[in-house]
């Protein structure tokens, strides 16, 4: 079943119908960020294994992605005690240049935005992130309700050219008409 995206910063609300922690994916394009272009190095920025990548996506543990090309990426999601909001929190460690508005948009993919990880990090000044410093980014994501008819969802950022009939075909889930 096909999500909408939230419609503020604050991602998707945590509520009793949806039962969490679930496992979720998030849809991320290979190699348009400057994350090597390899399975490794994107399981590493989301925390999760090169094997859970390539099992999500039925590669073979030699396969090397193509630039561009869309991979599952499986999340946790769950809801923090302090939020409202689901989200999957992950660590990413500061590199030279690195700001919560250039990692969420570019590395992450506008899988989050920066506002939220002010949120989340309110013991860190935003414009003075020292190399090295470990910062916590929340990837939007949302658990499926009984009602979703779904067993798991996937947080995907529209692009351009999208329209919600071609990503649901994309995904081969009925967009209501």
């Amino acid at each position: 079943m096909a999500t909408a995206a939230p419609v503020s910063v604050k991602g998707f609300n945590c509520t009793a119908n949806r039962t969490h922690p679930c496992q979720v994916y998030a849809l991320y394009r290979a190699g348009f960020t400057g994350v090597p272009l390899d399975l490794a190095a994107i399981g590493d920025l989301f925390a999760v294994s090169r094997f859970m990548v390539e099992h999500a996506n039925n590669l073979s543990t030699t396969a090397a992605p193509a630039n561009g090309q869309p991979l599952l990426v499986p999340l946790q999601c769950g809801c923090p005690s302090w939020s409202s909001s689901s989200y999957t929190l992950m660590q990413y460690q500061i590199g030279l240049g690195d700001t919560y508005w250039i990692v969420s948009t570019t590395k992450l993919q506008n899988l989050t935005q920066y506002q939220v990880v002010e949120r989340v990090n309110p013991t860190l000044v935003p414009t003075v992130l020292d190399v090295g410093t470990k910062v916590t980014f929340p990837v939007f994501c949302q658990c499926p309700a009984a009602a979703d008819n779904a067993t798991t969802l996937v947080t995907y950022v529209m692009q351009l050219e999208d329209t919600y009939v071609s990503v649901a075909a994309a995904f081969s889930v009925a967009y209501p008409q």
